[in-house]
Parts: C-alpha cells; structure tokens; sequence
C-alpha cells in the first residue's frame, strides 16, 4: 500500500485557550502567554485519499493514523530523534519546527519542502522560529516545546526597570550559526558589531561576520573596513559580499558548510533594517523569498521589508531564519557572550593584580597598561566598559524586578487569605520591605 503524508491546514477558532507546555526548564523566566487551540480543520486531501473526521487518512480503504506516518521535520537530525524520543509524552504527537510566526499565526512544518505541512494558531510569545514542538495533529493544538539547542534572545524593548515585565524576548531557537551583517555603503559601526557578536556568541550559536554591499564602496574602502571588522570580531570569520555583483557568496557556503555539504544545519540572521537580510536570503535561495526594499538616502538606513519570522529552505541540508530587523539591540545575560566578544582582551585582563578588577582606576591594571602602551586599541577597552556598563544595570533592574515581584506575589497571598477569613501577620507578607 503506498502512502502519501498528510497534508494539512489548520483555521484558528478565538474559542478555545489551551496552554502551551514547554519542557525548557532552564528558561522559566521566559515570558509565557496562551497558544489558541485549533478547532476547525481546512483540509485539502490528495487524490484518492480522504481525511477522517478524527485526522486519520484513509487510503484506498484502509485508514493510517496520523502516528503511523513518520514525519522528519526541517533540519532534523539523529540528535533531535533521540531528544523527541524522551520527551514525547503521548502517541498523539508529532514532531515539527515553527517555520513562521506573524501576527496570522504560528506556522508548523512536519516535513520540509511541504508548505502545506502547517498549523496555524494564534501567536504564543513563548514559541518562536525555529523552534522543534510537540503538535497534536488531532487536536491542532502544540502541547510542547523542546529543549532549545541554541537561542537568540534580547532585553524586551520599552520596558523600564520597576515593570515586572522585564524580560527576554527570543527571536530565533535552534541555529548552528548567526550571520550577523554590517553594510558597506554605511561603514562599519562598532559599536553595534560588538553588542550584536556578544548576543551571537550568548545564544550558543557560532557567529559569522558579513560585510554586505562591497559593490557600494571603494575597494581600498572594502579593505580598510574588512580590517577594522576583524579587529572587533576576533576569532570570528569576516566574509565581504556583494548581492548585486554575485561576489562572496561562495565563500559564505562554504564557511558555513565547511567540507560536509549534508549534515543539516541552521542560519540566523541578525542586522538592522537596511543591512541587506532580506536581498542575501534572496541570493543564497537563488529564487525571491524575502522582500526587499530601498534605503533611505538621506541616512542610510533601512525600512522594515520582513515583518515575520520566518524559516527558508535554501537547500536540501541548509535552512535560514530570517529575523525582523531591529534597530535596538538591548542585552540579555550576556556574561558568557561578552567574555567570548572580547576574547583578546581576557589574556590580560588575567594578569590584573586584583581578581576583581574593573578595569577602571585600579592600580596594577594589566589591561590599561596594554592599552598605553599600544597593545590594545583604546576603543576595544572603552566598548567592552560600555557593554560591560550595560550587564551590570540589567543586573541591577532584574534585582528591582525581583523585589516588586515578591511584594506582587505576597499582595496576592493575603487578598486570597483575606477572602478564606485567615487572619495575617503582617511580618510574614513581606510588606515591610
């Protein structure tokens, strides 16, 4: 009996709520909202075959459960199949990756290549691309989340310091490598290389610097700013490319493939608008996949072109996450990130007398004194102070947090108590504090 896989499409119905269960236990903190349950079904059948009321196909008189199809979703490998193993929870569930989110919906893939293969439900800030979830095929609804590999996560914007929604926002899960682009018609900035490589290198993630645009600029311009790229990515590989020109884009395959042309694997992209995201994806799929847009002559920068998260197949073994660009780029626990960022500068900074040292005013600083005498740039010193500055306030905002969300808790505790009749000690509520 030949089988075909199930495609299915899936209308959301505002009715239903039901919790999205996430088994990623080391991010508890993460913000968490409602996934909307699918409960009406819009399928389009193949021929000869017909899907039952209960999501079973029948084929040719015979009916397959959903669980008997073996699904292998986008960048799936022998690793994912051990996890998914341990983690299902129930035979009603099968694998997928998020492919899209936007404000329509999440979109799910259980097979690549199928763009029918989705669900779609309204969006779950919890959920994002990239992600490899547990769905409910009958249900339509996503009932887990898997353990992220890799995460690139920022401070949520406008969100002051006293406000318990001080948190991370992730934006992509699940990448072996986070491009992170800086145009050359614009020149490169810094400032924003250095705090996007320490979010990079936070994610678990490998970063790859590249320089875009190479045909807008002078060719001894090209050079000098390649140079000044690999002086504030240290260890990192800088590729120049050129969309318009067709120039880079091999050697970017063949960094990020290095010698195995099949083992899957994951790109993120990370830039502000206007750096090029959507016209690279373009040119590493060979056909028009993003949107894309002119700059703005009078500053160079970019308009908003991708409006969703997404996950494009470029190949049979390679997949790109294409991210909305961001213009603020606030840091998240990013201690590890800013150690590996600043990696030429830990060699001395280890030969300070004090073990606490800020780097600062200290005597015996082994990292200023690498800096007066030429060693080290004086504006590698002065951004590792502002980002260092910057993971320190976050610190202290998450302190601020904390505390407001216990008073909240322990506000709670004694409206509950005071409804059941229990007397309270006010010295056991915390509102002393």
């Amino acid at each position: 009996m030949e089988l075909v896989p199930m495609s299915i499409a899936a209308i959301v119905s505002g009715s239903d709520i039901g919790a999205v269960r996430s088994v990623d236990s080391s991010r508890s903190n993460a913000a968490a909202s409602p996934c909307t349950a699918v409960t009406s079904w819009s399928v389009s059948p193949l021929p000869n075959r017909v899907v039952t009321g209960s999501g079973s196909l029948r084929v040719r008189g015979s009916i397959v459960s959903p669980m008997e199809m073996i699904t292998h979703p986008p960048a799936w490998d022998d690793e994912w199949t051990r996890v998914w193993s341990a983690e299902r929870s129930n035979d009603r569930l099968q694998p997928a990756r998020v492919v899209r989110i936007d404000k329509g919906g999440i979109q799910v893939a259980h097979e690549p290549g199928d763009d029918h293969h989705v669900v779609a439900a309204k969006a779950v800030r919890r959920v994002v691309v990239g992600d490899v979830v547990g769905v409910d095929v009958d249900a339509g609804r996503i009932e887990t989340i898997l353990d992220r590999r890799t995460v690139f996560e920022r401070r949520s914007p406008g969100v002051q310091r006293d406000e318990l929604r001080l948190d991370a926002r992730a934006l992509a899960a699940n990448m072996d490598h986070v491009l992170v682009l800086q145009p050359l018609d614009g020149g490169v900035n810094p400032a924003r290389l250095c705090r996007e490589l320490v979010l990079a290198w936070q994610s678990g993630a490998t970063p790859i610097v590249v320089l875009t645009k190479a045909d807008l600029a002078d060719p001894a311009i090209v050079a000098e700013q390649r140079a000044r790229a690999e002086l504030h990515a240290p260890g990192v590989p800088v590729v120049t490319i050129s969309t318009r020109a067709g120039t880079g884009l091999e050697s970017l395959r063949r960094t990020v493939g290095g010698e195995d042309d099949t083992t899957p694997r994951v790109l993120a992209l990370l830039g502000a608008s206007g750096a090029g995201k959507s016209t690279l994806a373009n040119s590493l799929a060979g056909r028009a996949v993003a949107l894309t847009a002119e700059v703005r002559d009078h500053d160079r920068r970019g308009r908003h072109t991708t409006t969703a998260g997404q996950m494009i197949e470029l190949d049979a073994s390679t997949w790109l996450i294409d991210t909305p660009g961001i213009r603020g780029v606030g840091l998240w626990a990013s201690d590890d990130g800013l150690e590996s960022a600043f990696v030429d500068l830990v060699p001395f900074a280890q030969d300070c007398r004090f073990d606490d040292c800020t780097h600062r005013h200290e005597p015996g600083c082994a990292l200023i004194a690498a800096v007066d005498s030429g060693a080290v740039p004086t504006e590698r010193l002065d951004l590792w102070r502002q980002l260092a500055d910057e993971i320190d306030d976050l610190e202290a905002d998450l302190e601020v947090r904390d505390r407001a969300v216990g008073r909240e808790e322990n506000q709670r505790a004694r409206r509950r108590a005071a409804r059941r009749g229990i007397p309270q000690d006010p010295g056991e509520t915390g509102d002393q504090l």
